[in-house]
């Protein structure tokens, strides 16, 4: 063979390989993607650091609400729930709630409801208190849907019910 058909057979041979070694890494990463299913298993939340995430992320919420930032509501409530429900700037709290500036946020329940590639969701159960200087006074539970989305590094909220939410977590006590 002459030189020149060899590093032509050799281009050929490396062009194979390059396409054969292409082919099984699709497959791969195709067989890779169907294993990845979502995760619906409701569980309550063991890990100290997301209940910290959570907490942090719904005291975030409130404190636009009660600055009345409609713009910062609407960039973190669920946009799939802003569009079900048509929320605009001039609307968002009647869907949000209005608050007084004195109210304080605490996580008090969170559960795991579905997780799929690093985007997490939670129902959780939120105690709304009246903060005056000698007393905390109890107003009320508020209940949310909180996804975490670790690959943007952002969270949205979304409102449910307290009959959404005992429906729920009532799967996990049974």
């Amino acid at each position: 063979m002459k030189k020149v058909e060899k590093i032509e057979l050799s281009i050929v041979v490396i062009f194979i390989i390059i396409f054969v070694g292409s082919f099984i890494y699709m497959k791969f990463t195709e067989n890779k993607t169907e294993d990845q299913q979502i995760d619906t298993n409701v569980t309550a939340l063991a890990d100290v650091n997301r209940f910290f995430t959570i907490d942090s992320a719904i005291s975030k919420y409130f404190s636009y609400i009660t600055s009345k930032d409609d713009a910062s509501i609407l960039t973190i409530l669920d946009s799939d729930y802003i569009k079900r429900n048509n929320i605009t700037a001039s609307n968002v709290y009647d869907f949000v709630g209005e608050y007084d500036a004195n109210i304080s946020s605490n996580l008090e329940e969170a559960y795991q409801i579905s997780s799929y590639n690093n985007i997490y969701k939670y129902y959780v159960k939120v105690v709304l208190r009246l903060e005056t200087l000698y007393d905390s006074t109890l107003q009320e539970y508020v209940y949310y849907i909180v996804t975490i989305n670790e690959n943007e590094l952002t969270f949205a909220m979304e409102p449910i019910s307290e009959i959404i939410y005992s429906n729920k977590i009532g799967e996990v006590d049974s």
